[in-house]
């Protein structure tokens, strides 16, 4: 027979509100029973989606053991996932001939479009393809006008920080999305490659102190793609 503490438990109600149950004669009706089952299920509930973010978890544990035990260096090690928030930006989408050059001439666009209505938070690039790039720049969220969209984060993305040119972000890129696949992840949107320290010219516009760098050795730059539970 099932104890009253074990029944409290799996119902998720306390053993005094089952005796004052019982003491009004609920447990013997109709919708006694019913508010019951609903409890159970709610609980229930509850344990699944317990069980899948902890199998989340050991998914990617599982995938940092395997890092460490094949390249104790590897920079698998520094992938963080954590959710990434909404952006309002000015943003600018257009095929670039290449990178490099043709990109910072987008941002430096981009920036002096946003002077009046910047805020001091990284700028970011979209890549929506090899050559299909969005720079992003934001502004106040009270802002309005042409260019300027509200940029969807993602509740879930792998992420990982690195220093020094952006040459790196290629080598980088391809071992996160093979970390994600390894920890039962996928990507689900476009890589997002955010400038926290950068070079900038700075005309008709200006930036705080802190975000520039005097060249490549000082930049620092967040590899971000957002991921999804493979299926």
């Amino acid at each position: 027979m099932l104890r009253i503490g074990d029944f409290a438990r799996l119902g998720g109600v306390t053993v005094r509100a089952l005796r004052h149950y019982e003491a009004e004669g609920l447990l013997a009706s109709e919708a006694g029973v019913h508010a019951l089952v609903e409890r159970l299920r709610q609980q229930r509930t509850r344990l699944a989606e317990e069980i899948e973010r902890q199998t989340s978890r050991l998914r990617r544990l599982e995938a940092l053991q395997r890092a460490i035990g094949s390249d104790p260096s590897a920079p698998e090690l520094s992938v963080r996932v954590r959710a990434i928030p909404d952006v309002r930006a000015l943003t600018i989408r257009t095929r670039v001939r290449s990178q490099g050059a043709p990109i910072a001439a987008l941002f430096e666009e981009a920036e002096t479009r946003a002077a009046r209505d910047r805020v001091d938070r990284s700028p970011f690039l979209l890549f929506h393809g090899a050559l299909d790039v969005e720079a992003c720049v934001p502004v106040r969220s009270a802002s309005r006008g042409p260019g300027v969209r509200l940029v969807a984060g993602a509740p879930l993305a792998g992420t990982v920080t690195y220093a020094g040119a952006y040459t790196q972000t290629r080598s980088l890129h391809a071992r996160m999305l093979r970390w994600l696949e390894r920890s039962g992840m996928r990507a689900s949107g476009p890589l997002r490659e955010v400038y926290h320290r950068f070079g900038a010219d700075q005309r008709g516009y200006r930036l705080p102190a802190m975000r520039l760098a005097a060249g490549p050795e000082q930049f620092v730059t967040e590899l971000q793609v957002p991921a999804e539970e493979a299926e």
